[in-house]
This record gives C-alpha cells, structure tokens and sequence, in this order.
C-alpha cells in the first residue's frame, strides 16, 4: 500500500486533472503537450472522446516534470476537437 497521505507533504500527493480539447495545429503535429502544473508528476491515466465515442485503440502517452504528452499511437490518430481527459500523480 502507498504511503499515507499526511504531514506537511500531503498536497503534494493529491492528483491533478482536466480536460484538454486538441487544437488544428495540435493535430497537424499529431501531440498536445499539456503543462498539467503538476512539477512531480510521474503516472498519467488519459481518456480520449473522438467523434463522440471514447477511442479504445492505443495513444502514444508520457509524462515527464509535469508536462504530459499524448499523440498518435499505433491505431490513434489525433484529431481537432478530440477531448482528452487526464489526471496525474
């Protein structure tokens, strides 16, 4: 089990979410990189709504120093007005 969440460090470990609707030029480059303000974040669970349906094929995801990356995978294509919905921890 993790670690309990209390003493002074306990903001810290609260995750951090929100939602993200990809742009022309995001989709163009196939990534939007979101600055989830989250300097420590290391794990990030993404949702994609596409056309109204959640997409179930594979996004390429990463999070690195609090900026979370998500583009094209193997079977995703990125497109404007795809929702991506994020928490990180």
């Amino acid at each position: 089990m993790a670690g309990s969440i209390s003493g002074i460090d306990w903001v810290s470990k609260i995750p951090v979410g929100g939602s993200h609707t990809v742009t022309a030029g995001e989709a163009s480059a196939n990534a939007a990189v979101i600055n989830t303000g989250k300097a420590d974040a290391t794990v990030a669970i993404v949702q994609i709504i596409t056309s109204g349906k959640v997409a179930t094929s594979n996004a390429a995801v990463s999070v690195a120093s609090g900026v979370l990356t998500v583009g094209d995978g193997s079977t995703y294509d990125m497109a404007q007005n795809d929702v991506i919905n994020w928490i990180v921890f």
